[in-house]
């Protein structure tokens, strides 16, 4: 199947590439994540490296595949007559997990595994409503799509991070309706976990053969988090959305959980100091957290993107509260640590004038 055009449709167009893989009994259905441009598909030069037939799916305004289920349903019919495969897997992160969760719905001889889906598109807190979309009624949540699949439908692996407050929610949500065939994983890490498990090399190992359990190999890295009781977690996102909200937080309610070592936690606490002027203990908060993330292996090895913030914040607020040469520091070692970050240089710079 060569390049085919835009498929039009309320949610906007469809992209989609097909590669047929070396030896390969398995097509693997790679659904993009948000923000990967027309002409690019998410995750395309991962699976290079694999011998699988890979049929990619784009949807480049970021509609989450809303109003794409027939264009996509005829993807997966030609590339299947194509290349005749053994196994299908359904696969994507973020924008591309709802996508993958909504297809297989429809498609429960395939195998699923996803990381960090929004429960449902639009919803307060979710990267979707993030991105300006809105909930719809009557639009279906994934756990009311994985249970349409039934009771002999393919494994689904629905692998997410306890240190977004949204997430665990999502995670929480999950694990309250018990569904047939869902392997949920809990991990210690952020909404970026795919790119945490690749850069630990647990990404890597298992699609090469999609053989191995990803919950033993992210556990092997000290990463799984276990949660049997998950209403702390669901206070943590109920508080972290009602700070989002700009809405009062209960304090009492906010230090009484016990989620001990979870960043987003110690992040959403500092931001609340920080927003009632309590600029020393934010500072305090932050400082700690540093420190923690230094001597844990798998807090260090948290993506880039998620662990600047902490010292970003942190100079934001050394500033209000008039620590000029603290804000300088924090800003020199960031830099240290991120040298190719440019916000940071100019922050070093900024303090030091």
């Amino acid at each position: 199947m060569a390049d085919a055009a835009p498929h039009a449709s309320d949610g906007g167009a469809l992209r989609r590439r097909l590669r047929v893989g070396t030896g390969s009994g398995v097509l693997v259905v790679v659904f993009s994540q948000v923000r990967v441009p027309d002409g690019k598909f998410g995750l395309e030069r991962l699976f290079a490296a694999t011998r699988h037939h890979c049929l990619f799916l784009n949807q480049p305004d970021n509609g989450w595949y809303r109003g794409l289920a027939a264009d996509i349903d005829a993807a997966i019919a030609e590339a299947i007559a194509a290349v005749q495969p053994e196994n299908i897997i359904f696969y994507g992160s973020s924008m591309g997990a709802f996508g993958a969760i909504a297809t297989a719905a429809r498609w429960p001889q395939a195998r699923v595994m996803t990381f960090a889906p929004d429960f449902a598109i639009g919803e307060p807190g979710s990267q979707s409503a993030a991105a300006g979309l809105a909930l719809r009624p009557g639009e279906g949540d994934i756990a009311d799509l994985l249970a349409q699949r039934g009771p002999t439908a393919a494994a689904v692996d629905v692998i997410i991070g306890l240190f977004d407050a949204y997430d665990a929610s999502v995670a929480a949500r999950l694990h309250q309706r018990a569904l047939p065939g869902l392997h949920l994983v809990t991990l210690r890490s952020s909404h970026e976990l795919h790119d945490h498990l690749y850069s630990v090399n647990v990404i890597r190992k298992v699609i090469m053969t999609f053989a191995r359990d990803i919950a033993l190999e992210a556990a092997a890295r000290g990463l799984v988090e276990n949660v049997a009781d998950f209403s702390a977690y669901e206070t943590f996102a109920r508080l972290d959305l009602a700070h989002r909200a700009g809405q009062p937080v209960d304090g009492a309610a906010l230090e009484a959980l016990s989620l001990d070592g979870n960043p987003g936690l110690e992040l959403l606490r500092a931001d609340v100091a920080a927003g009632k002027g309590a600029f020393e203990a934010a500072i305090g908060r932050l400082v700690a957290l540093e420190a923690r993330i230094t001597a844990d292996p798998a807090l260090a090895s948290l993506p880039k993107r998620y662990l600047k913030t902490v010292p970003r914040r942190l100079i934001a607020w050394q500033l209000a509260a008039g620590f000029a040469e603290a804000a300088r520091q924090t800003a020199r070692d960031a830099q240290r640590r991120y040298p190719t970050d440019a916000t940071f240089a100019r922050l070093a710079a900024a303090t030091t004038a």
